[in-house]
């Protein structure tokens, strides 16, 4: 009877041992997982805001063509750019969005108020024509819903 009641524990032993294994290994395939997703979270964060960054500076390049190359760009409207093709290689404003693998990318340009004093303001005693807020945005889908980056910056005409 004795042997019999050892061979029980011995079996009630090896259940809670396996459970307990089985809820660690749920437990970290769980953080696992979820440091996955958020891993591929930030790379795509990443990538976006590297193509939202490019984007600024393919306008500088832009500016520094020509001015009119960015003043000529009507208010308010979306933008990108794309080479030209040619030898050498120029950066073109094209109108609407560009999609480079899961990310939609555009720029759109806005005039910039001034104050009395030039500093730049939302609503100002008048607009500076030397002077374009260029905003950049990168947009993609996630199982979250769309995501989107924006950057801006101020281009001068220093001609």
């Amino acid at each position: 009877m004795n042997n019999s009641k050892q061979n029980g524990y011995g079996l009630i032993e090896i259940l809670v041992v396996a459970s307990i294994g089985i809820m660690v290994f749920l437990g970290v395939s769980g953080c696992l997982n979820t440091f996955l997703k958020i891993t591929m979270q930030n790379v795509s964060t990443t990538e976006a805001l590297f193509l939202a960054k490019s984007s600024l500076e393919q306008a500088r390049v832009v500016r520094d063509e020509d001015w009119a190359n960015i003043s000529s760009l009507n208010i308010g409207d979306s933008y990108h750019f794309d080479s030209n093709g040619a030898s050498p290689e120029k950066w073109i404003a094209q109108s609407g969005t560009k999609s480079e693998d899961k990310y939609t990318i555009w720029i759109v340009v806005s005039e910039v108020q001034r104050d009395g004093s030039d500093d730049i303001v939302s609503a100002g005693t008048y607009t500076d024509s030397n002077t374009l807020k260029i905003t950049s945005n990168v947009s993609w889908l996630t199982a979250d819903g769309t995501k989107q980056i924006t950057l801006f910056e101020y281009l001068t005409n220093f001609r």
